[in-house]
């Protein structure tokens, strides 16, 4: 049996429900929440209609059950050792890898980016602004944050035109099919290669949303579709103006290393 640790949103929601429609139904779901002090089952929400990227929705539509922590201490060993693998998919902070090994788990971790190249909490930021392709990575978690021997890893297929939370669902579906491919052999890990050139890939800065002049227009204008649903505004240094939407009408004009196009404030 597996289970499945995420957060409520919408990648850990794609992840779950691509798992159970391909035959890998997971055997609990536990995600995060920061306000709950214990470990607990939690009721399956009723709602008037079922909406897609809920994992709460989700777990009722598959009949899975649903539970939420915050401290993992409270998570009894007798719970988890129901377990053989558990698959982390967009989680907000370190687990307890070694606990997990202790108790004979298998313990992986999925992040929709190629490690080394991109560690951190925000990867599909520094993809969608052309750091690094488009990928996902399925990892052995260890004591820090995405340095595990690497299981597997693929890359994601975007297509033109593609907008953020497209991009979440299909590198999240593109995981659970990848996860699907090796769950089923014992699988020997990697170990990552030194990274030591390689930036942290912190949680983005109001700077990282700088279009900067010398880039391609199609990486800009790509740059902007796959982080559109965070409404944050781009700096344009030429004109040292924000700007929130590309708009053929709009009154800031936005330099590229191959043209020019115009944007709206």
């Amino acid at each position: 049996m597996i289970v499945v640790v995420g957060m409520e949103c919408l990648l850990t929601a794609t992840f779950v429900h691509t798992l159970c429609v391909s035959g890998q139904k997971p055997a609990a779901v536990i995600v995060a929440d920061r306000t709950r002090g214990t470990f607990d089952r939690v009721p399956h929400r009723l709602p008037i209609m079922v909406q897609d990227g809920r994992v709460d929705d989700t777990a009722h539509r598959f009949d899975i059950p649903l539970y939420r922590v915050h401290d993992w201490r409270t998570v009894p060993d007798t719970f988890l050792i129901q377990f053989h693998t558990i698959v982390v998919a967009c989680y907000p902070s370190l687990l307890p890898a070694q606990r997990f090994a202790q108790l004979g788990i298998r313990a992986w971790n999925v992040h929709p980016a190629p490690l080394p190249a991109v560690r951190g909490p925000d990867p599909l930021f520094y993809t969608a602004r052309g750091d690094a392709p488009a990928t996902i990575t399925i990892h052995e978690l260890d004591a820090t944050y995405d340095t595990g021997a690497i299981i597997a890893a693929s890359a994601v297929p975007l297509p033109s035109g593609c907008t953020e939370l497209q991009s979440i669902r299909i590198h999240a579906t593109h995981a659970a099919q990848l996860y699907a491919d090796v769950a089923s052999s014992v699988q020997v890990g990697v170990p990552q290669q030194p990274a030591t050139d390689i930036r942290w890939a912190a949680f983005p800065t109001p700077d990282a949303y700088t279009l900067q002049p010398d880039w391609p227009m199609e990486r800009t204008l790509r740059f902007v579709a796959l982080t559109n649903a965070r409404r944050h505004a781009y700096w344009v240094p030429k004109t040292r103006q924000w700007v929130r939407t590309i708009d053929p009408a709009g009154t800031v004009q936005v330099q590229c290393a191959d043209g020019v196009f115009r944007a709206s404030l």
